[in-house]
């Protein structure tokens, strides 16, 4: 079997279907990666990556459409996603709109049994059904796709009668991305999943990383946020950190730090590194939201402080799902202080109810168990 794993350009929408992908290959399937952009972060997933949008500018893309459309940039700055993200398929569908000349040739080269793609993939969905092969969505995070990929359709009839693509079909299955436990909604769009984080091979280094002689704490932003937003809670949490006793440890990638000025005698940086092997030597995290990060601190046992950003009300990510399973504490970003982070540490019951969540995470269906409902999609 053959199996199309399409992706947009960033990094941490890739990464969250890496398992699956590596489980495929393991059972002794085909699999191809369709990408863009961040090529040359993609292959520390070991996977064949094709760039189906050479040349492409993600953020180029994203300050044009805002641009072109002020109405449009009016609502995206100022109002929520909600349970039907549909009103916000501008965005998505001139994001998408790179990819289709290559990815549909792909396809027909390649001919692929079954499409994975990530929940803003939504030329993963298109090429699925000109091929009239099933479609397999991963949720990012708890963001509901409702009537979504309908309305990027809509946008994109030119699409469509180009590649002679019939109709759009639904996904043959979808795959939620937090536990029971963490959902914050009624019902879930698709199954229930164990999240095997993956974020990147790495050099550890000639040993694995040691805990050290008082509460350590990670701080990271993702792989975008400081190269485009700036540091957030960077900048508050910092100027108060001489009041922690705790070791801060920036994961910032390679980000240039200099606008921080010099940091304070218990903060170090780290740059790029592997999340998994730092998370197992740190007591909690501070973070954006993001989904890898999320599930990452879960995996390691470790309390967290999400920091909502104030100008995208919309974009909680993971915010909600945090509160709903008890595993860490949501403030604005802004609010993050020395005395959050301490009250993260010392409270016992965030440690408890992520103990908790990482054991339910363990019951759900792994990659590998997976594989096996793939196979039937195609037979």
């Amino acid at each position: 079997m053959r199996a199309l794993f399409c992706s947009t350009d960033g990094v941490s929408h890739l990464f969250p279907m890496v398992p699956l992908a590596w489980a495929m290959r393991a059972a002794g399937h085909e699999v191809l990666v369709a990408f863009a952009e961040h090529t040359d972060q993609a292959v520390a997933s070991g996977l064949p990556i094709v760039d189906v949008a050479p040349g492409f500018d993600g953020m180029a893309i994203f300050d044009r459409t805002l641009a072109d459309n002020p109405e449009f940039a009016r609502m995206w700055w100022n109002e929520t996603l909600g349970d039907d993200p549909s009103r916000f398929a501008l965005m998505p569908a001139e994001l998408n709109r790179p990819f289709f000349e290559r990815a549909f040739a792909l396809a027909e080269q390649w001919r692929p049994d079954v499409v994975v793609y990530e929940q803003t993939a939504a030329y993963g969905l298109i090429v699925a059904s000109r091929l009239g092969v099933p479609a397999v969505q991963r949720n990012l995070g708890i963001v509901r796709t409702g009537g979504l990929h309908r309305a990027i359709a809509a946008l994109l009839p030119d699409v469509f009668e180009r590649y002679g693509v019939p109709a759009l079909a639904d996904p043959a299955l979808v795959l939620e991305a937090v536990p029971p436990s963490m959902f914050p909604f009624e019902r879930p769009e698709g199954e229930f999943v164990r999240d095997v984080v993956f974020t990147g091979g790495t050099v550890i280094g000639d040993r694995l990383p040691e805990r050290g002689d008082r509460p350590r704490v990670a701080v990271t932003l993702g792989t975008d946020r400081p190269g485009t937003d700036g540091f957030g809670p960077l900048k508050g949490l910092l100027a108060s950190a001489s009041a922690l006793d705790a070791e801060l440890v920036l994961a910032l990638g390679e980000t240039d730090l200099t606008p921080l000025g010099d940091l304070p005698a218990n903060v170090r940086s780290v740059g790029w590194t592997s999340l998994e092997a730092l998370f197992r030597t740190c007591d909690g995290v501070v973070h954006h939201g993001g989904g890898t990060t999320t599930m990452a601190a879960i995996e390691a046992g470790i309390p967290q402080v999400v920091g909502v950003h104030p100008l995208y009300p919309g974009n909680e990510t993971l915010a909600p799902a945090v509160r709903e399973g008890g595993v860490g504490i949501v403030v604005d970003e802004d609010a993050i202080d020395a005395a959050t982070v301490n009250r993260m540490l010392e409270d016992e019951s965030l440690r408890a109810n992520t103990k908790a969540v990482r054991e339910e995470m363990a019951t759900l269906p792994s990659p590998a168990d997976l594989v096996h409902r793939l196979e039937e999609l195609v037979r």
